[in-house]
């Protein structure tokens, strides 16, 4: 049980930073005046987007984790089994 807080803590934890970043690019972007949208670039939205879909994927890996070690668990078990047969 203690296993199981200790990944649904590290899965808020991340699921916190990760809003914090969207948040703080949500600021810098939706709360421009229209005078201040010509200050962005190119680059700046290529550079969020990497950062962005980075902060996906290691969210996904993040929320997989306990996934990943169930379906070990599986298999040995099966394995197991398939020994006795």
């Amino acid at each position: 049980m203690r296993r199981k807080q200790r990944v649904f803590r590290r899965k808020i934890t991340a699921t916190a930073l990760f809003s914090l970043v969207l948040l703080i690019i949500h600021g810098l972007i939706f709360d421009l005046d229209a005078s201040q949208v010509s200050r962005l670039s190119i680059e700046g939205f290529v550079v969020t987007f990497v950062l962005v879909f980075m902060g996906l994927l290691i969210l996904e890996w993040i929320f997989d984790i306990e996934e990943h070690e169930e379906i070990v668990n599986i298999r040995k078990r099966l394995g197991k089994l398939e020994k006795k047969l």
